[in-house]
């Protein structure tokens, strides 16, 4: 009974954690995440791999990953809550009775600056230039974006950016 609960409690979040914004032909853009249910099938060097019922394969959490998201005591056996990005990259990990670190927080800015190694981006904002932290998952996608775009950045509970998009 409580995976059920676990799963609409994530479909609560998924709906708050997607934003849309208007284009100018009229249309909008989302940003969407999937999240769902898995548990921990073996744990090996620091690795998670976490076995989904929906027989995907198994999902591997980096021992880096899980500490910064409050897995590191994570046990064979435990249910793990999994979100991933439209393009199958997990973006967060907890466990349902961690369910608060979902709080996830959206940032429009330009970019002022971003780390050629992934680790850090500054955005500007109408409050002023703020620093963050980029997830290693993430950082891939800084490439794409130049200097000075309009992006939307995700930041998870911890204040690490988990996921960018380009603004309109």
């Amino acid at each position: 009974m409580r995976a059920p609960s676990a799963l609409l409690l994530i479909s609560a979040v998924l709906m708050c954690a997607a934003t849309a914004g208007a284009d100018d032909a009229g249309g909008f853009t989302a940003y969407t995440h999937y999240g769902f249910s898995g548990v921990v099938s073996k744990i090996e060097s620091g690795f998670l791999f976490i076995k989904s019922p929906h027989g995907l394969q198994l999902r591997a959490i980096s021992p880096n990953k899980a500490d910064r998201v409050g897995l590191h005591d994570a046990k064979i056996g435990d249910e793990i809550l999994l979100l991933v990005d439209s393009g199958n990259v997990l973006l967060d990990a907890t466990t349902p009775t961690r369910m608060a670190m979902f709080e996830h927080r959206l940032l429009t800015g330009r970019i002022d600056y971003g780390d050629p190694y992934w680790g850090e981006i500054r955005l500007s904002t109408p409050e002023g230039t703020e620093r963050f932290d980029v997830d290693s998952l993430m950082g891939n996608k800084l490439w794409v974006y130049e200097q000075g775009a309009p992006v939307v950045i995700e930041l998870d509970a911890d204040n690490v950016m988990i996921d960018i998009h380009r603004d309109r």
